[in-house]
């Protein structure tokens, strides 16, 4: 069992159930047999400018930031939780007036597209981008298929 921590700011009305189960769904398609644990928190657009300022350099809002406890480069390497057991994976972090934006955008229910953007988020803690074409081509018919298991009569997101 995975155990996956979810903070929403008060005034945003997601679901914490909701999310963590795209989160484990991610999980389960990006093939993490053991147990794992990461947290999910939904923040407004001023956390989110402040976080992608400090970590990426840019000054504005993004819709999702994922931070994987890793060391060095390369390979992904998790830090050790209090349990050897469990690989501490890291925290995902969404914006949830981006994620409003994006779906009104893209003509997609708010609950889809915050379903969306987690297991967006899971994928780049396992190691998955899309900044490169071939690193794309792998990502997203991943992110493709695990959205399509959770709503099957959801047109995928693109």
């Amino acid at each position: 069992m995975h155990n996956i921590d979810v903070y929403i700011e008060p005034h945003y009305p997601l679901r914490k159930k909701q999310l963590s189960e795209a989160a484990r769904a991610a999980l389960a398609n990006g093939e993490v047999r053991g147990e794992a644990t990461l947290t999910i928190s939904i923040i407004g657009d001023r956390k989110m400018r402040a976080l992608n300022k400090e970590y990426r350099g840019i000054d504005s809002p993004t819709d999702v930031l994922a931070f994987p406890y890793a060391f060095g480069e390369g390979k992904v390497k998790f830090v050790d939780s209090d349990d050897p057991n469990v690989l501490n994976l890291g925290d995902i972090v969404i914006s949830y007036p981006q994620l409003l934006a994006r779906a009104a955008k893209e003509d997609t229910l708010v609950d889809e597209m915050a379903a969306f953007l987690v297991i967006h988020g899971v994928l780049h803690l396992l190691g998955y981008d899309h900044e490169k074409d071939n690193d794309a081509a792998k990502m997203e018919p991943l992110e493709d298929k695990i959205l399509s298991n959770l709503y099957p009569a959801l047109e995928v997101i693109k």
